[in-house]
């Protein structure tokens, strides 16, 4: 049999802005995972998606009940991989969630928290 490739979530914050980071491949066995990274997080959520090797719609469905369920407030998505991309592509919902390629929305400056040695 296979080997089970490694999957991680962790969740920080950025002022009010929660980031779910997810790391692996998200299928069937570990889509109820990310749903219960979800459970009291605020109104604004970033998911990092950018070291997710691969995605099923198991897991576009979880991101579709998160967007519902936050009701208009914001969720962003950031992601830079093509397996990922072009699952929303295909299912018709980049223009629902935009992903963009980086945490920090264009437009915006943020000054770093501290500078290299």
């Amino acid at each position: 049999m296979g080997q089970t490739p490694s999957f991680d979530i962790s969740v920080s914050h950025q002022g009010a802005m929660a980031i779910v980071t997810v790391r692996g491949e998200i299928d069937l066995v570990t889509a109820p995972l990310l749903q219960e990274a979800f459970e009291g997080l605020g109104s604004r959520v970033t998911v990092d998606l950018r070291e997710v090797s691969f995605m099923d719609s198991s897991g576009l469905a979880v991101l579709i009940k998160q967007k519902e369920r936050m009701n208009g407030d914001e969720l962003r998505i950031v992601a830079d991989s093509r397996p990922v991309l072009r699952l929303f592509e295909v299912s018709g919902l980049t223009e629902l969630f935009e992903p963009t390629p980086d945490l920090v929305p264009s437009g915006r400056k943020t000054k770093p928290k501290f500078k290299a040695p």
